[in-house]
């Protein structure tokens, strides 16, 4: 890498700014080792606080305390631009001024310490006179450049040191490597400010760094062919995506076509027994009328009107006992029938969910592997730029470029080193179907017509709680959570049978605050989410409560990178409203609640270390989220003060109203939603509470998969604030907690 590079196998980009598209003006080096004009880049850096991304690699950059101006200038790119301008010159064929006799001669030399062309007679004139003794070594014959002799180590020896950044009539001698090499004097070294500094010689700082880029550039070589294979990773991975959508709808197509053929083979069977039925009653019915017939004829002589009227009797009791047969038979029949519509008009529902599903993954995984693809270019990009800089600058083969510039190199290549290690993508996760993700074929899912069992929670109920929240996860664990005071509120884990697990109590950071509250989410098999309303959030362990990470919007003394400006917004004026967690990229969504007229639509969402993503505003149609839990990649949203539930779609920053919930009519109620969860088999269930009678009333309603069909409504206890699901000993669960009374309604979930 370090031979002699031929000019012209530079690329014409390199050298060409990517913001005005025209060559480098006072090119300033970025850390990333992208490189822009001046001009272009200081109102970009004018725009920024803090840090800017690069405009090529996005790369974070810190902005110097003099800004633009704090970013070093390429001289050496600079150099190279002076001999472009030069070349350009040259192939121009236009006449230039002599340096030396000031006409309009034909040039044959360019002095680079005079800066300007010389005619033959001025040319001789240096090369003769000892007033030009030191401009010798840096004159250079236009015909190198006419006949491409030109390398980028002839380029850097023409040119002159560069001057001591402080007495700039002075050559640089040494390099200060206290302060990034610069190029200094030794009045500078010994008596200025750079006095007490670690000062190096240029060829020695030169060597060193050379042999540091040499062993850097060694490493990241390592990685070359990974790089440039991510491109046919990505296309094979898209192609196995294509194979595996297609295999798994022609699967999912041939199963439902199966269970299709299976039911209505079913159909036919009970037809052609409904109707063999009914052939034999009518045989059976054509016999014994016939017999009577016959009976008759024998007995008519004997006794003509008597025999008429006891057969006429008896034909109408046949006729009435077949009816009843008939009748009894269709009923039956009819009611299979009817069962088996159903369940096949069911199987048509969840092939379509289904297909949804499978169609939903494959947009997914497409626009994951477009980021994807748009993360590798950006890699092969930032890699070739490294490894043609360097390649440029050990070419040179100058001290004084190499002490300057090298360094420069090195700080960047940390990061492209870690980049390079780093897997893009789990490429065959994107590119592959789970069809385990898929939701069951099942006929339905009731709720038991009255709860299995109702158990009381004494650490509840003898401590005067106030629950206002409940989670659990799918092995039978219980969270609840909601005031204990008008100073504390508390986390209470229990078993199925209301047996306590551990209790914590928290107090709260805001004393005006008269009912704190506090809602719970689960994140993982070991680990839940709990957000105070007084705007504090903790992720604890299941098996003891303990604590693995936390933040509070009131703390002073917060972490910037939570986003100090939105939760400095929060602690103003919101509370935490509700807490959901989407287990698919486990990140944590915080609804919120404005202290003065409570509409709030803002939703912050953070990741499973609790650090500040990014900030979702729901729909305008929404007041405030009072509950939420995720369900098929969308947001199931309560709207207490809007009296209606939603499936909110989430793309990014973007939310979208898919469906809005039927509300429940029973009793005549204005009903509002309380509370809202899903079961294993994507059943949606919402607490309602209304008005009734002067009475508050409570009723749960079940609803389909997709959201958009009211299948049940059911009346519960009156004092009933939170609902979730789980198993017991391997059976679905539904479990409804009051606020006050300490009591757990747990209901049977019956699929069938």
């Amino acid at each position: 890498m370090a031979s002699p590079s031929p000019w012209e196998e530079m690329e014409e980009n390199y050298f060409i700014c990517p913001i005005c598209l025209d060559n480098l003006r006072d090119p300033k080096l970025l850390p990333c080792l992208h490189r822009y004009c001046r001009p272009c880049l200081a109102p970009i850096v004018g725009r920024h606080h803090g840090e800017f991304d690069c405009p090529m690699c996005k790369t974070a950059c810190t902005i110097p305390e003099n800004g633009v101006d704090g970013f070093k200038t390429d001289f050496h790119v600079q150099n190279m631009l002076e001999f472009i301008a030069l070349q350009k010159s040259v192939k121009s064929e236009e006449s230039q001024m002599c340096k030396g006799c000031k006409k309009k001669e034909t040039v044959i030399a360019y002095c680079f310490k005079c800066k300007g062309f010389l005619c033959d007679q001025w040319y001789q004139f240096h090369l003769d006179n000892d007033i030009f003794q030191d401009h010798k070594d840096h004159v250079l014959l236009l015909a190198d450049i006419i006949d491409k002799k030109l390398s980028l180590q002839k380029l850097a020896s023409l040119k002159i040191a560069p001057r001591c950044h402080v007495h700039t009539e002075k050559p640089a001698e040494v390099c200060c490597e206290t302060c990034s090499n610069l190029p200094i004097c030794m009045v500078c070294s010994n008596h200025g400010k750079h006095k007490g500094h670690r000062i190096s010689d240029v060829k020695e700082t030169a060597m060193k760094e050379r042999a540091k880029i040499k062993e850097v550039v060694g490493r990241v070589d390592q990685y070359r062919a990974n790089v440039y294979n991510l491109p046919k990773r990505l296309e094979e991975a898209r192609e196995r995506l294509g194979r595996s959508l297609s295999e798994e709808r022609e699967k999912l197509q041939s199963h439902y076509r199966e269970k299709q053929k299976q039911i209505r083979k079913l159909l036919k069977k009970t037809d052609d027994l409904l109707a063999r039925s009914k052939a034999k009653i009518g045989e059976k019915e054509m016999g014994e009328l016939t017999e009577l017939k016959e009976k008759r004829s024998l007995e008519l002589k004997a006794a003509a009107k008597k025999i008429n009227e006891k057969f006429d009797e008896l034909e109408n009791e046949v006729k009435g006992r077949c009816k009843s047969y008939r009748e009894e038979r269709e009923q039956i029949f009819g009611e299979k029938r009817a069962k088996l519509e159903e369940k096949l008009a069911l199987l048509d529902q969840a092939a379509r969910d289904n297909r949804r599903l499978i169609d939903t993954h494959g947009e997914r995984a497409a626009k994951e592997l477009a980021v994807a693809s748009s993360e590798s270019e950006g890699r092969i990009r930032r890699f070739d730029n490294f490894t043609s800089t360097v390649s440029s600058i050990l070419a040179a083969e100058d001290d004084w470029t190499d002490s300057q510039c090298l360094p420069d190199v090195s700080s960047a290549s940390g990061p492209l080193e870690e980049e390079v290690k780093r897997e893009l993508l789990e490429l065959d996760t994107i590119s592959a179907i789970d069809t385990r993700g898929l939701p069951p074929v099942v006929d339905k899912v009731t709720i038991a017509e009255n709860p299995d069992s109702v158990v009381e929670i004494d650490e509840i109920k003898h401590k005067g709680g106030w629950v206002t929240a409940a989670a659990a996860d799918a092995c039978g664990r219980l969270v609840i959570s909601g005031k204990a005071s008008s100073t504390h509120v508390f986390i209470t884990a229990v078993d199925a049978n209301g047996k306590l697990q551990w209790q914590k109590s928290i107090e709260s950071t805001d004393k005006t605050i008269p009912h704190p509250r506090c809602y719970s989410a689960i994140l993982s098999e070991q680990l839940f989410v709990n957000a105070c309303y007084f705007n504090k959030v903790s992720i604890c362990h299941f098996h003891d409560g303990s604590v693995a990470s936390t933040y509070d919007f009131s703390d002073e003394a917060a972490d910037p990178t939570h986003g100090s400006d939105i939760t400095n917004n929060w602690k103003e004026t919101k509370r935490i409203s509700c807490v959901t967690c989407d287990p698919a990229n486990k990140d944590v969504y915080i609804g919120s609640i404005n202290k003065i007229h409570r509409i709030s639509r803002e939703m912050l969402v953070l990741n499973d270390r609790l650090k500040y993503r990014h900030t979702i505003i729901l729909p305008d149609d929404i007041c405030w989220a009072r509950d939420i839990t995720f369900h098929r990649g969308h947001l199931l949203v309560c709207d207490c003060d809007g009296k209606a539930g939603y499936v909110i779609s989430v793309d990014k920053l973007n939310t979208e109203i898919v469906h809005r919930f039927t509300k429940p009519t029973l009793e005549g109620g204005d009903w509002y939603p309380l509370r809202v969860c899903t079961d294993s088999k994507e059943f949606i269930y919402i607490l309602w509470a209304a008005m009734v009678d002067n009475e508050w009333k409570r009723i749960v309603t079940q609803y389909s998969p997709d959201g958009y069909r009211l299948l049940m409504t059911k009346p519960m206890n009156d004092n009933a604030e939170a609902l979730t699901t789980t198993f017991i000993d391997g059976k679905g669960k539904l479990l409804v907690t009051t606020q006050r009374t300490g009591k757990m309604y747990i209901y049977d979930l019956v699929t069938g």
